[in-house]
């Protein structure tokens, strides 16, 4: 009988401690018009890690060098559009090559006051997958005729 409780007990720790860490791990996809209307409520999502997405704005990033403990980086900061609704967001570290105003974003990090986030990844959509579909138009259809060569 002391086995079975014993294993019961143990058993109920592990789940805790996987249900605790998939929570903390976890981040809320939000668009930006949603995050910014948010604001406007009573419960804006200040101080919280987010998932924000939208597009990238199409004002130029702005890089700017600042000290660190490693040397000086470049700190980018970028708009983030949804619906007429924007976010400024900051981020310390190299951008992805797919990533160019108005196209697909999304931006980990924390939302630090209204209409202002820290990030700490950004994310665009793979070039493989636009590649993919430019190469699935311009394939040639398999019921065309052939060129005559003479």
């Amino acid at each position: 009988m002391k086995q079975w409780i014993g294993i019961v007990v143990i058993s109920a720790a592990f789940a805790i401690l996987v249900w605790s860490g998939m929570k903390s791990n976890t981040m809320r996809s939000i668009p930006v018009s949603e995050l910014r209307a948010s604001d406007a409520s009573g419960k804006p999502f200040i101080g919280q890690r987010l998932r924000v997405v939208g597009f990238v704005g199409k004002e130029p990033v702005r890089s700017v060098a600042e000290p660190s403990a490693s040397g000086m980086i470049k700190v980018h900061h970028f708009m983030v559009e949804d619906k007429d609704k924007m976010v400024a967001v900051q981020y310390r570290d190299a951008l992805p090559d797919t990533f160019r105003a108005g196209g697909p974003v999304q931006v980990d990090g924390v939302y630090t006051a209204n209409g202002q986030m820290q990030a700490d990844h950004v994310f665009t959509k793979c070039p493989s997958k636009y590649e993919a579909e430019s190469n699935a138009r311009m394939k040639k259809p398999e019921n065309a005729p052939a060129k005559l060569t003479s």
